[in-house]
């Protein structure tokens, strides 16, 4: 990938990468520690190439082998919505379509299909690539596979629908207490907390189903109309007092209040409330409730909420991992094409002169060693640096200072290209200038050894 950045943004982004590993002596991080990395990972890893036809898949780890079932070999070259079967209407997708057209990052979850069939539900990040220019060029898709957890916060919806239906069945059979408080004068949200409270037990009833009156012993709803609340919620409780002042702090809106109430036995019972409020003018002029006793439901409410915190969790180390992994990518593709780079100049540079002479001499002992030291520094970044100065060095002064490089005075110089002694100062010379060695009393074997 060509001119990948190391945090895959575009130029101009002025933000400081902080380093998520200890670079080497050369202050890059080992190409091999990176990928190594990618390899282990457990989230499934590919790459795809925006810059060919139909976005095709270039690069996947084993941890997305192991998910998916698929051999690298069956995957690479095609799309990865093979995943999808023909279950090709998802919602989801519409996210990622509009995410890869405008090179941005999203993460959902989808129902995805392994080699075998089976379902799994892939928690799916997909993260641009610029190059240097800023263009989107390869596009990173991290995957995890949370089957586990989907199928688990199913089957938590499945007991909440169930205490759901059953609480319909309350409301068909009047088991669900529906009220409304008014209050005169309303209650200034400004006023006092304890003014605001006693204003809530001097509310009057206005609005009471049947299944209110039931709740307090009584038959029907307009036993309960025009009654104050204290007649039913005993203000000497102290537990009954925190919970209004609760309920005061929380501007009159709260849900799953708890509040203990005394039904028409005498006895006290413990009411779960959901009140809104009705408010004007900064002023509370009434509020409504639906109360029940139902400590299962709230009970799978809190294995619900607990569910979902855990996947809020999870989700975040994930994208805390999806973070450190294109990171590492990045570095990956940075130092392959550097790795690239250098080759190819080495090889344009140094050792194809060297081959012609070969060629033309055969059995010629000198080039045959200048050509075995080429090809055993290989991968140096010799060729690139002599062959990409600002000054460009001729095939012939590179063939010269890879020499010099090498040991070779001026005399075997000239003897193994057959070139005047002479000659071969002056492209000794000319090197100097062109590398702004001049008058620096720099020597060029060792400059040109440092690089």
């Amino acid at each position: 990938m060509e001119g990948v950045s190391t945090m895959g943004k575009a130029p101009g982004n002025k933000k400081t990468a902080h380093p998520r590993a200890v670079p080497d002596t050369n202050g890059r991080i080992p190409s091999e520690l990176l990928t190594q990395s990618v390899m282990v990972a457990s989230c499934g890893i590919l790459v795809t190439d925006c810059r060919q036809k139909d976005n095709p898949v270039v690069f996947v780890n084993p941890a997305f082998e192991e998910m998916s079932g698929y051999e690298a070999r069956e995957v690479l070259g095609r799309h990865c919505r093979l995943l999808l079967g023909k279950d090709r209407k998802q919602g989801s997708l519409k996210q990622f379509r509009e995410a890869v057209k405008h090179g941005r990052r999203c993460t959902a979850v989808l129902r995805n299909y392994r080699k075998d069939g089976s379902l799994f539900y892939n928690e799916l990040s997909v993260a641009p690539l610029h190059n240097r220019s800023g263009d989107v060029t390869h596009l990173i898709w991290l995957q995890r596979d949370v089957t586990l957890q989907v199928e688990r916060e199913k089957e938590v919806a499945g007991v909440i629908a169930d205490k759901e239906e059953r609480f319909s069945a309350y409301v068909e059979n009047a088991k669900e207490a529906v009220w409304r408080l008014d209050f005169d004068p309303p209650l200034p949200l400004d006023a006092p907390e304890s003014s605001q409270v006693q204003g809530i037990f001097n509310g009057v009833f206005t609005e009471a189903n049947d299944a209110t009156a039931r709740m307090y012993g009584l038959a029907k709803g307009k036993e309960v109309i025009g009654r104050q609340f204290r007649e039913f919620m005993k203000q000497s409780d102290p537990r009954n007092l925190e919970v209004m002042a609760d309920l005061v702090r929380s501007r009159c809106r709260m849900d799953n209040l708890a509040s203990y109430e005394t039904v028409a036995d005498g006895t006290t019972v413990i009411m779960v409330n959901n009140i809104t409020p009705g408010i004007e003018e900064g002023k509370v002029r009434h509020i409504w409730g639906a109360t029940l006793e139902l400590s299962e439901l709230l009970e799978a409410q809190d294995d619900l909420k607990r569910s979902t915190e855990e996947l809020k969790a999870q989700k975040k180390a994930l994208a805390d991992k999806n973070a450190a992994l294109k990171e590492l990518i990045s570095h990956i593709e940075a130092d392959r094409e550097e790795l690239k780079d250098r080759i190819q100049a080495n090889v344009e540079q140094v050792i194809m002169p060297s081959l012609e002479k070969l060629r033309l001499n055969n059995g010629a002992e000198g080039l045959t060693e200048q050509l075995r030291r080429a090809l055993e520094d290989l991968t140096s970044s010799f060729g690139r640096k002599v062959a990409g100065s600002r000054m460009k060095l001729t095939p012939r002064e590179i063939e010269v200072c890879s020499m010099v490089r090498n040991g070779l005075a001026s005399k075997e110089i000239a003897h193994l290209l057959n070139i005047a002694l002479h000659t071969v100062e002056k492209h000794r010379r000319t090197a100097r200038n062109k590398l702004g060695l001049a008058n620096k009393g720099v020597n060029l074997s060792t400059y040109l050894n440092s690089l």
